[in-house]
């Protein structure tokens, strides 16, 4: 009866706030309460997986890289939502590139925050993409989840593809709801010694991602429009997502679902700075809802609007930081152990900017220079949008190596630089 009670009461509030202020939001932000009404002990599960990845956050080993292999799924009901393969490529490359912290917009990062902004040392790869036409209609709401219309074959969904050993993310159309908009929605590592059927979070056909198919990519034609809201998409709700099914929290710490929170509720990553509530999906870098001293900077700390784990505008967005690219690789190595490929790399990452690789974008030849006066480059490793490495032809001479990517289609690829123990990776566009 007292959970009957606790549940009435929260849907008629979450009501009350729909009605007077529609909503753009993570399935993230309700989720837990949700779950906890149907499975009790749920949240407690989440937490302690949250802590056990923590206490093991590998924060010596960041010569390693984990390689986690992707399974698509589009389910759609209408030509726009069956989304392109284009789009989700560019999906992947978005993903790779925040979590590498490749991005374009490194630059943008506020001088507070530079020295904390992090590489995860975590990758992402193809595994494959599923298309499955439905009739469904998928919408989040307090009473239940999609999960069973989105997930299953048999119920016009389509299954997940071994959970375990692939990160599975479906892109849905979802209906708006009385909770507003839901962009996506994943589910955290949980401690759970069994997922038993029946329970609507814990099924393991259920762990993965879901995104509304207009969140998809940076080249996504579709527009988003809720509330006299136009949302600029750039891919990052896939960013966002992927990070709680990581482990990681809003960086708010949800204290308080239903509205701000008294500063003492955390996100339990020590260089997030405390905040009293979530960015309105804007971009106000001069925002410190939280006063007081940070323990982690010695200061004061203004709100990480820029982090992914906010809710502010994906052209804001640009960085996770170094506790929760650690918190991320602990969930990987303790509460996902069997999902990412671990590589040790003993190379040093050095700073993009200095290399410069010319003409970029290409035709034909590229250029890498290198000192006349030391020796070419270890490696250069050549590899396309789905992670698949190219041999091409290489040759050093006058101080740059010239490499030919005449014969390649036109798209994104990576180029992989090694020298001694320093490593750097660049982005070239080989165009017609």
């Amino acid at each position: 009866m007292k959970r009957l009670i606790t549940l009435s009461l929260l849907a008629i509030s979450l009501s009350a706030i729909a009605q007077s202020q529609p909503r753009i939001l993570c399935g993230n932000e309700f989720l837990p309460d949700i779950m906890e009404q149907r499975i009790p002990g749920y949240k407690a599960a989440v937490r302690h997986s949250f802590d056990q990845a923590k206490q093991h956050s590998p924060q010596r080993q960041a010569g390693y890289t984990y390689t986690i292999p992707i399974v698509f799924h589009v389910v759609y009901g209408s030509p726009a939502e069956n989304l392109d393969d284009s789009i989700i490529m560019s999906q992947l490359q978005v993903l790779n590139d925040d979590y590498s912290r490749l991005n374009a917009d490194t630059s943008n990062t506020i001088s507070y925050f530079d020295s904390v902004a992090a590489d995860t040392h975590i990758r992402f790869v193809l595994q494959g993409i599923q298309r499955v036409s439905t009739v469904n209609s998928f919408s989040f709401s307090f009473f239940g989840l999609p999960d069973s219309l989105i997930k299953f074959t048999a119920a016009g969904g389509d299954d997940a593809v071994d959970p375990d050993h692939y990160l599975n993310i479906w892109i849905v159309n979802i209906q708006a709801s009385f909770f507003g908009q839901l962009l996506g929605y994943s589910y955290p590592p949980d401690s759970m010694a069994n997922w038993p059927l029946g329970s609507a979070a814990t099924q393991k056909p259920y762990d993965g991602v879901v995104l509304d198919y207009r969140t998809v990519g940076a080249n996504n034609p579709n527009p988003l429009n809720f509330g006299g809201m136009n949302l600029i998409e750039r891919g990052r709700t896939g960013t966002h997502e992927v990070g709680h099914y990581l482990g990681l929290r809003h960086i708010w710490g949800d204290g308080a679902t239903l509205g701000a929170n008294d500063c003492h509720q955390s996100d339990g990553i020590d260089d997030t700075p405390f905040a009293n509530t979530q960015s309105n999906f804007d971009c106000d870098t001069t925002r410190n809802s939280c006063t007081g001293v940070e323990t982690y900077y010695g200061a004061d700390a203004p709100d990480m609007v820029q982090n992914y784990m906010d809710y502010s505008a994906e052209t804001c967005m640009n960085l996770f930081t170094k506790g929760q690219a650690e918190l991320m690789q602990g969930t990987l190595d303790h509460s996902r152990p069997l999902l990412a490929t671990k590589t040790a790399t003993a190379i040093k990452q050095i700073s993009p900017s200095a290399l410069t690789i010319y003409p970029n974008p290409a035709t034909g030849i590229v250029f890498i220079p290198y000192s006349e006066n030391t020796n070419p480059y270890t490696s250069i490793q050549v590899s396309n949008m789905l992670g698949e490495n190219i041999s091409l032809s290489q040759s050093a001479a006058s101080g740059a190596v010239r490499l030919n990517m005449s014969s390649l289609p036109m798209g994104i690829y990576t180029i992989d630089i090694t020298k001694g123990t320093q490593h750097i990776v660049k982005r070239v566009v080989v165009s017609r």
